[in-house]
């Protein structure tokens, strides 16, 4: 019989659309064909689970286990982040666990089941109803994180910010970081593995969270599809940038900034250009400036990349975070097109050098973000060897091999793990 294997999310899976999101839909498929699998979904009261999307992933994972949680008060999250018991966008309360109790009296092996929980948010989560269930105690526990929250708040003023209260707010979040590491350190206190993507992120838990959470800390890089390395490494015959990203977050104030400081300049140079925008969640201000802006156009959602890729000269990246590693810019080079972005969106691609895997800026420049475009634009030549530099770079990026890390991890007594070589951390130039 296989081992059973416990996986807890706070959003479904599929379709992938975002960091957290696309990482799990293929967990989920590698790790199903060694474990017996079991999907929970711990959602939020104020959000309820659209029936038809859950069917969808109960068709491709099987049944979804489910549980419902409801925020504490704004006060009870202020106080606890500020004793660094919690941060303040987590603070759950359990309210419904009957999903869970059913199954325990079906089958109690379950309640002991090893546990890999992804992202970070799911864990404050999963803290809350296992609250609610004293007879659920998992043999072990790995936690995918992806990136350290610590340096994400310590980071987060590198990106372009909308006016001055989103430069506030970015200082703001600078410094919060260290209440926010004191609650990570805490929240991840009981994981047996902390799993992140880059050698960036392992080092900002020794240096932010400390050296009791790096000790568990192993590498887990996200890989690409297979597929995408089939794409035709010549660049696609119209002009056109692709931008992908969820617009409801961090990434809202960037597509601003590119729509109102990057495209003119890039439409000035190259008028055919055109700019496509992948990505759902953005507010009324921002589709209006979406739709307003000439040679821009904006798809919510698109089920499968591949053809958009194939269609691109040039796709854009532009994160200045020192942290993370960034999906879009693996699956773009794994598709052999050039990338031009910050320096922060190779993180943890070993051997890049700029201007030969890609175009990076140490800082958000539109005006040079604007003319290494045009000049990809206007060379298909070098546009096509960057491109294909970066497809050989990033080869080695696979989801199986994420997997036997996870499964590594997962053990009860895993393999030891290589010493950590990790570098000194600084603020990111």
């Amino acid at each position: 019989m296989a081992e059973r294997l416990l996986v807890i999310v706070d959003q479904l899976p599929h379709p992938p659309r975002n960091g957290a999101t696309l990482p799990l839909c293929h967990y989920l498929a590698q790790l199903s064909r060694t474990h017996d699998v079991r999907l929970a979904l711990l959602h939020d009261d104020d959000r309820p689970v659209d029936a038809a999307e859950r069917a969808q992933n109960e068709r491709r994972f099987g049944p979804v286990l489910q549980a419902g949680c409801a925020r504490r008060s704004a006060w009870a999250r202020v106080t606890a982040e500020l004793s660094g018991r919690g941060m303040f966008q987590h603070g759950w309360v359990a309210t419904d666990t009957r999903a869970f109790d059913e199954l325990a009296a079906r089958d109690a092996g379950w309640c002991t089941a090893p546990v890999l929980v992804s992202p970070i948010s799911a864990l404050a989560r999963w803290h809350a109803v296992r609250a609610a269930l004293p007879r659920w105690r998992a043999r072990r526990t790995v936690v995918a994180v992806h990136d350290c929250t610590a340096a994400e708040y310590r980071w987060r003023w590198r990106s372009p910010q909308p006016g001055a209260l989103g430069r506030a707010k970015a200082w703001s979040h600078w410094l919060r970081a260290p209440l926010i590491a004191r609650a990570e350190a805490r929240l991840l206190a009981e994981a047996d593995a902390v799993l992140v993507q880059t050698e960036t992120d392992r080092a900002a838990m020794r240096q932010l969270v400390g050296a009791a959470t790096a000790s568990r800390t192993q590498l887990a890089p996200n890989g690409v599809r297979a597929d995408l390395f089939d794409i035709d490494a010549s660049p696609g015959a119209d002009a056109q940038v692709l931008f992908v990203a969820e617009l409801s977050g961090e990434y809202a104030p960037i597509a601003a900034w590119l729509c109102r400081s990057v495209w003119p300049g890039v439409r000035a140079a190259h008028p055919a250009a055109t700019l496509t925008i992948v990505g759902r969640g953005a507010d009324a201000a921002l589709k209006q400036l979406l739709a307003a802006t000439d040679g821009v156009t904006q798809i919510e959602f698109a089920a499968d990349l591949a053809p958009l890729y194939g269609r691109s000269a040039v796709v854009w990246s532009p994160l200045w975070k020192g942290f993370g590693l960034i999906n879009k810019t693996l699956e773009a080079m794994a598709a052999a097109r050039p990338v031009v972005g910050g320096l922060a969106a190779f993180n943890g691609i070993a051997g890049f050098a700029d201007g030969v895997h890609g175009i990076g800026l140490a800082r958000p420049d539109a005006e040079a973000m604007a003319a290494a475009t045009v000049s990809l634009l206007r060379e298909p030549a070098r546009a096509q060897a960057l491109g294909v530099a970066g497809r050989e770079l990033v080869r080695g990026f696979r989801w199986e091999r994420t997997a036997e890390v996870i499964r590594t991890a997962l053990l009860d007594s895993p393999a030891p793990q290589p010493a950590d070589r990790v570098p000194a951390l600084g603020v990111p130039r």
